[in-house]
């Protein structure tokens, strides 16, 4: 998978022929209303300014950010695609494709004002082979139709997110954490084959012996490289029994709720079984420990013990239930429950979060656990958010996420034990957001990166964090060998830098 195999030589390019639907280029950069006609001479009914949909279309999943597309096409197929790709190139315009929308920084509108957005939601087909287990789905379906798309065709399953209206795109394109990742990966493990549509317009297959260059790149890094329209995945039977438990603590004080979270860092880096998938989440006063055991309900409490032990007080309250597939991942969606994203409109936030991953060779002191909560039983009980915090256990004993070789994928944080979201929102979801909001959220971070300020702390891609500049986000996202294999890749597929956002490889 060697860097230096010549990409223009390697790319299996799938002709297109679309000369006829295109208007012949005129030379490049020749801006938007080149762009408009261009798209318009391809049948593809492009959204711009002056349509009475613009604002409905351009709106972000993240209503604390508000950008400017300079247009907006729904294609129906990959050839679609390709010609919006090809009419931006020809008119100098930077291309983002939206998948879910849910990108944290408004990336699905090209986290600036001004490019083409190529939203992928009509290409939202699945096709399930249970007999090889594997899938092939268009990247405009979203994970809670993926799920049932899977079960219905042959009780199949994947690991992935919880929230059922995310993209898939999106959600692949970066990591893809779900509770079964401990035992099956990150999404993007799952990947084995993609067809890509590049900067030039070209059709392209990316896998483990085809265009391996991109086939890595995409697993991380997507939206810089390319437009993914479809995957390939490896999927699993889905378990028959998925026991949910919660774990409520009240700690009185910081000094209790550091001891807690140090069991439950304890217990996930020496204990917690693979087939186990559970976080911490904090908010105002409450500590809970959540997640799935995968398997019977009679071995459950043995393989909890261990934690349950170590806490310095029981929990003031508990549950444990058992479910089935579809009933394990309605509950983890929280709201009514719902798996089909027909039945209702897609919710909008208002909000800055951030991450934080924690590698499994060094672990956060008692030190900066105390700084840590220190601040939220400070500053976080009188800030004007609505905020919460989930630790999300990734590594520990036979996690499959860290068995992949860090060199694997342009996804290369593989030694993390858990990773952190920092999330707060304004008080009713909906703008403004607070003016000490976003310090609010970065104090979080700092109360536990300065206590440990030669530690090299991720951060996690698909948690983007918009106050990064290209530099940083490619350092805490990529890492540096990482980041310089994906420039070189970058050069060599996209040199005029089509596919940009402002965090791009490339910027």
């Amino acid at each position: 998978m060697a860097i230096g195999n010549s990409l223009s030589a390697t790319i299996l390019v799938v002709v297109l022929v679309v000369g006829a639907r295109l208007p012949p280029a005129t030379g490049a950069s020749q801006g938007p209303s080149t762009l408009t006609s261009c798209l318009s001479s391809a049948n593809l009914h492009p959204v711009s300014s002056s349509s009475s949909d613009y604002k409905a279309d351009s709106l972000a999943f993240n209503r604390r950010l508000s950008y400017k597309p300079a247009d907006i096409v729904f294609p129906a197929s990959v050839q679609d695609v390709a010609s919006a790709v090809t009419c931006a190139s020809q008119a100098g315009i930077k291309v983002a494709a939206r998948s879910g929308g849910h990108s944290y920084a408004a990336n699905g509108i090209g986290g600036e004002d001004g490019s083409l957005v190529v939203d992928l939601k009509l290409l939202n087909s699945i096709k399930v082979t249970a007999s090889t287990q594997t899938a092939q789905f268009g990247t405009g379906i979203r994970l809670g139709d993926l799920a049932l798309g899977l079960f219905n065709g042959g009780k199949q399953a994947m690991a992935h997110g919880t929230c059922p209206y995310v993209g898939t795109g999106g959600h692949l394109g970066c990591g893809g954490f779900g509770f079964p990742s401990r035992n099956w990966g990150l999404a993007l493990d799952a990947v084995i084959k993609a067809q890509v549509v590049l900067a030039n317009g070209s059709i392209v297959t990316a896998s483990a012996t085809e265009n391996q260059d991109l086939f890595f790149a995409i697993r991380g890094a997507a939206p810089s490289f390319g437009i993914v329209t479809s995957l390939t995945v490896k999927t699993h039977d889905a378990p028959s029994s998925n026991v949910m438990f919660h774990y409520v603590f009240n700690p009185l004080n910081a000094t209790t709720a550091v001891n807690t979270f140090l069991a439950y860092q304890n217990y996930g880096a020496n204990s917690a079984p693979p087939t186990l998938g559970m976080n911490v989440e904090l908010d105002s006063g409450v500590f809970t420990m959540t997640g799935v055991y995968y398997g019977q309900k009679s071995d459950f409490a043995a393989v909890i013990k261990p934690l349950l032990d170590a806490v310095p007080q029981p929990p003031k309250s508990s549950s444990v239930k058992t479910y089935d597939w579809l009933g394990i991942l309605k509950q983890l969606a929280g709201g009514d429950g719902s798996l089909n994203t027909t039945t209702k409109a897609d919710t909008f936030d208002t909000f800055y979060a951030k991450s934080l991953m924690v590698a499994e060779d060094e672990h956060l002191t008692k030190a900066a656990l105390t700084s840590f909560f220190n601040y939220l039983y400070g500053p976080g009980t009188k800030s004007d958010t609505s905020w919460f915090i989930l630790a999300d256990l990734w590594g520990g004993p036979g996690s499959a996420i860290n068995a992949v070789s860090s060199t694997e994928t342009a996804f290369s944080r593989r030694s993390t034990l858990y990773t952190f979201q920092f999330y707060a929102s304004s008080s009713n979801s909906a703008p403004p957001y607070p003016s000490d909001g976003i310090s609010f959220v970065d104090g979080m971070v700092n109360s536990i990166t300065s206590e440990m300020p030669n530690t090299d702390f991720g951060m996690y891609n698909c948690y983007v964090d918009p106050q990064l500049s290209a530099a940083e986000a490619h350092t805490v996202y990529y890492g540096d060998d990482t980041t310089k294999r994906l420039e070189t890749i970058k050069s060599q597929l996209d040199p005029k830098n089509t596919f940009s956002y402002p965090q791009a490889i490339g910027q």
